[in-house]
């Protein structure tokens, strides 16, 4: 099998392209002699989203919209003494979409004109988002609004850091950036935040999760990069600014331009605040980061049949570790550092009889640094209750080949993807507190009582994902079936995991009802987090934690999703969504905490099995009105035992198959959107309603200077299948902003934001003594203003 992908992959490297994860829309517009149009206006357009392209024809009538993002558009076209033209298409590949326009002299009787249908004819469950949506989601710092944006779609649960959780799983979400996935963790506790301004459109696939996409399929986010292909007079720029509470300041520059055949985008910021992380209590101990981030796309259009793609990007951050009471006044001073560096190059072919080749190469280095206080030595009064340091690199090495082509009925697609993750873990840690690990306890040596000893961790592995697909789209009359088929094979420590998935959604549209009907099926092998994987796996950890024989290994999750959607739509402006899903799984991937130094180790439980409803609601622009609902309900059991990391080796003795709610599971969360825009003025309210993840037992922690705190956020319940269980208080945060953009000059503009955040002060805990997350509390009220110059 590895020696099949080497010689298919490597060899059209470097002669095709990356699958962009973006289309291409071209065609003539005439009039009714059928004579070309030259300077029509040509524009696409999705009502939800707002996301808009604009082109005017050439001489000969012809019109290129090119980076479009993958969704259904409406398509008009105008011209001074015609009447507009309208049409609907739909971009669900890389394969160039004809379309011709034909526009009928001022004055002719028009007697049907088609008109936008908010409906999707697709069988995945999906989100979408316009770069323009995203910039305006009210932030702290513009740079953290991508996570923001993603807590909309429904089903994803808010945890701290910009974390979340999908439909009851740890995180098992991946990003596909222009076609290139992105499985490593990409919140800001363990890498760095992908910056929104390099961000054109994105799409959250929730459901029907399509054959090319392994790794982390649990949810795919699809991003489509800003591109400087067809930039209006072929250069633009825009310069940012903004500053809010806690010394917060950031600054951004994005710059693009183009000539015919060649495209180039440059985007850089950097932001330092004194509330960089959610802190572990109301008091903000220690908590000062600065991070900066850089990307760059350049396009090329070498023949009619031939685009080339480079883009290059990559992040620094450098930040204090959140410190407890009791650290506080120790002054403990841990720092930690992130890093990342990733370059990608693709070549798109189009094939005779419409066909394409695509190939993507990619590289990814991240690297994680943690330094303690007191240096090389353990000292009980600088490290408390662990002296722990941390040095470690994540490669992601691949390629990948693919060919698509349509039909009659409608398109394929097929592929072969490698990916090499070579990793390198350095960690080193001891127990400062005596009291923590008594005689009797395996962490006992590495105690002070116990001789002071230091456990050392160094390692190198390589895991390896290789993988083969096909992916089937068929659209006949209101009937869309998409059917896919993926193999992978996970090879990590010399342990090999091999499944088939197959990959099944079907829809339905009532002819003239406005009504959609979907299900689908996907079976998906979800992969362990590579960071801090080899630790985790690791005899050495197991021994350490007192697990006994030798140490078991972590496969990957394996996943049997199925979703039941109805779509409709509700008068001209208004679609309304639900979606009921299940979930099983096996060696269902979570987190456990070490400590409060933000270091994680990927585990496992046995079992789980998921439930629930979304409910997303849209409002399309009227009369400047527009907005969204989101709401879901989350019901999460998993079963022991666990493996993995510290907290697999201590639960490793006790009954198998015991039932228990992991700290994903929230009975009802909502969000609500509406935005009011009057010309160059707007302003948006967003609130949002959590009923409480699951919680650690409060009564442990009575008295405790560093906890106690947080016990009036914690309530009991009984749950019918586990008993009593501890919950998050229920808590609802409102965050309203408005913006007005002024003209300064020949297309120049100035942007002005004003946003409030928590606008009522609401106190709250995301997470309490939870062993896979930690506590964490809410940010309190802030102000955040912001400066836009565009020209």
């Amino acid at each position: 099998m590895k020696a099949l992908l080497y010689t298919l992959v490597a060899g059209p490297a470097l002669m095709a392209a990356a699958t962009s994860g973006s289309g291409l829309v071209t065609g003539t517009v005439r009039d009714e002699q059928g004579h070309p149009v030259p300077g029509a206006v040509v524009a696409l357009e999705h009502r939800i989203t707002g996301h808009r392209q604009t082109a005017v024809t050439d001489k000969a009538g012809r019109f290129a919209l090119r980076n479009v993002p993958f969704n259904d558009y409406h398509l008009e076209a105008r011209a001074p003494g015609l009447t507009t033209a309208h049409k609907d298409v739909s971009i669900r590949s890389g394969l160039p979409v004809e379309t011709d326009l034909r526009l009928a002299a001022a004055g002719a009787v028009v007697v049907v004109e088609e008109e936008a249908d908010l409906i999707e004819d697709h069988p995945s469950s999906h989100v979408d988002f316009d770069r323009a949506t995203i910039a305006r989601e009210p932030a702290a710092v513009a740079s953290r609004a991508l996570e923001s944006a993603i807590l909309a779609t429904p089903g994803f649960i808010q945890d701290e850091n910009g974390r979340f959780h999908f439909r009851g799983s740890h995180g098992q979400v991946m990003y596909v950036i222009d076609g290139v996935p992105v499985t490593d963790q990409m919140q800001a506790a363990f890498s760095n935040s992908l910056d929104p301004g390099q961000v054109d459109a994105m799409e959250v696939v929730t459901g029907g999760i399509s054959a090319e996409y392994g790794g982390k399929p649990g949810a795919v986010v699809n991003l489509t990069s800003r591109s400087g292909l067809g930039t209006p007079g072929g250069f633009q720029g825009e310069v940012s600014a903004g500053a809010s509470r806690f010394s917060t300041y950031e600054a951004g520059f994005a710059l693009r331009g183009s000539t015919d055949r060649m495209g180039w985008f440059a985007t850089a910021s950097g932001s330092t605040s004194d509330r960089y992380l959610d802190p572990v209590n109301f008091d903000n101990f220690h908590n000062h980061g600065t991070t900066g981030r850089v990307a760059t796309r350049f396009d090329w259009l070498l023949t009619d049949h031939d685009t080339l793609r480079v883009s290059a990007s990559g992040g620094s951050t450098s930040r204090e570790v959140a410190n407890l009471a009791s650290q506080e006044a120790l002054g403990q001073d841990q720092r930690a550092r992130t890093t990342d560096a990733n370059l990608s190059v693709g070549w798109t072919r189009l094939l005779d009889g419409g066909a394409s080749l695509e190939t993507v190469v990619f590289a990814r280095r991240a690297g994680a640094r943690l330094d303690p206080t007191s240096g090389q030595a353990p000292d009980p009064l600088k490290d408390f209750p662990v002296w722990a340091s941390q040095d470690r690199t994540l490669d992601n090495l691949g390629a990948s080949v693919a060919w698509q082509g349509k039909d009659a009925l409608g398109s394929t697609k097929a592929g072969l993807q490698y990916t090499r993750f070579p990793l390198r873990e350095r960690f080193a840690f001891a127990v400062t507190d005596d009291a923590m690990a008594p005689a009797g306890d395996p962490l006992h040596a590495y105690t002070p009582a116990g001789g002071g000893s230091i456990f050392r961790f160094d390692e190198s592995h390589a895991p390896v994902l290789a993988s083969g697909y096909v992916q089937r789209e068929i659209r006949t009359g209101g009937w869309n079936l998409g059917l896919g088929l993926r193999y992978d094979s996970w090879t990590f420590r010399g342990d090999e995991s091999h499944q088939l998935q197959p990959r099944i959604a079907l829809s339905y549209s009532f002819p003239g009802s406005s009504t959609l009907v979907r299900v689908s099926y996907d079976r998906l092998l979800i992969t362990p987090e590579n960071e801090n994987l080899a630790m985790s796996t690791s005899q050495a950890t197991w021994d350490l934690a007192g697990g006994a024989g030798t140490v078991p290994a972590l496969r990957p999750e394996i996943q049997d999703s199925w979703l039941v959607g109805v779509e409709r739509q509700l008068g001209a402006h208004l679609k309304a969504t639900l979606d009921y899903w299940w979930k099983v799984s096996r060696n269902s991937a979570d987190s456990d905490q070490f400590y409060n130094t933000g270091i994680v180790f990927p585990v496992a439980a046995a079992r789980g099995r998921f439930h629930g409803m979304d409910l997303r609601l849209d409002l399309a622009e009227i009369h400047g009105f527009s907005g969204y609902l989101s709401a879901g309900t989350v019901r999460t059991v998993f079963r022991t035992p666990t493996v993995g990391g510290l907290s697999g080796a201590e639960g490793s003795d006790g009954p198998a198959g015991q039932p228990y709610l992991i700290d994903h599971d929230e009975k009802l969360n909502v969000q609500l959107g509406l935005r009011w825009q009057q010309g160059s003025f707007f302003a948006q309210a967003v609130g949002r309603y959590d009923s409480g993840l699951v919680a650690g037992e409060p009564g442990d922690v009575a008295g405790n200077p560093d906890y106690a705190f947080g016990i009036p956020y914690v309530r009991v319940e009984n749950d019918r299948l586990v008993g009593p269980v501890y919950r998050i208080r229920p808590r609802t945060v409102w965050n309203v902003n408005l913006g007005r953009t002024f003209p300064v000059g020949a297309g120049r503009t100035l942007q002005a934001t004003a946003s409030l955040l928590n606008v009522f002060d609401e106190k709250g805990l995301y997470n309490f003594l939870s062993t896979f997350g930690g506590t964490h509390v809410i940010p309190p009220r802030t102000l955040a203003l912001g400066l836009k110059y565009s020209f």
